[in-house]
């Protein structure tokens, strides 16, 4: 007779949850994309000679316009017009569309390169803004770290957005060393981010791991003493006998 192996199961993921881990993955791929994209960007156009303006307006615009497709794709790829709380295809047709304007309006954006920069700056500066938050809460002492990198990062926006000659004017390709160092910043952010998220996912781990032994402890305390009260009830009633 055939006899057959039991094999262990995999524990059942939900949808919504295979959509939330792959949407995470996708994000933090973004991020460090756009990461090494500043860095590229901002070493190119202060170190290398005979770059225009005019073409880091162009790779920007480029990037919008592949984002915005990858985020449409992405929502048929992972099913999520299963959640009526995604609005991956709404908001991946509107940066094609202001990707495909910042491109046919280059020449005026480069008279305003600064603020365009600001802006970008300023994205980034939020979502190290949440990564210090995040960290805050799962009580990790890094989190202070973090929040003084995303306000330093989030005062350098703000002094290209106000163009603030007093500050900006003083250093040539003001703009440009920002973009750089906010690069750096935000991988070293993520990377921060990453090992603190780790470390928190694995103490939980190791917290319920705890508490199912506790409880399966408990629970065999418990059998042991209604088996000892079954035994003595037993020999109660055969002395009576």
């Amino acid at each position: 007779m055939e006899i057959k192996k039991n094999k262990k199961k995999k524990p059942y993921v939900m949808p919504q949850d295979q959509l939330t881990q792959t949407t995470g993955w996708l994000g933090t791929i973004f991020l460090a994309a756009v990461a090494v994209l500043f860095i590229l960007v901002g070493s190119v156009m202060l170190f290398v000679e005979g770059i225009k303006e005019l073409y880091l307006i162009y790779m920007i615009s480029a990037l919008l316009i592949a984002l915005g497709i990858g985020l449409i794709v992405k929502y048929f790829v992972t099913e999520a017009y299963r959640s009526m709380h995604d609005y991956g295809f709404s908001g991946g047709a509107l940066i094609v569309i202001l990707g495909g304007c910042a491109l046919a309006r280059s020449g005026q954006l480069t008279a305003q390169i600064a603020v365009f920069v600001g802006l970008l700056v300023l994205s980034v500066a939020v979502v190290m803004l949440q990564q210090a938050m995040q960290l805050h809460i799962m009580r990790k002492k890094v989190w202070i770290v973090v929040l003084v990198i995303s306000l330093v990062t989030l005062l350098a926006s703000v002094l290209l957005l106000f163009d603030i000659h007093a500050v900006t004017g003083k250093i040539d390709g003001f703009a440009y060393w920002v973009l750089l160092i906010a690069g750096v910043l935000t991988l070293l952010c993520m990377l921060i981010s990453g090992i603190g998220v780790k470390v928190f996912q694995h103490q939980e781990h190791e917290e319920m791991l705890r508490m199912e032994k506790e409880q399966q402890l408990a629970f065999e305390r418990e059998e042991d003493r209604k088996r000892l009260e079954s035994k003595m009830k037993k020999i109660e009633d055969d002395e009576i006998v």
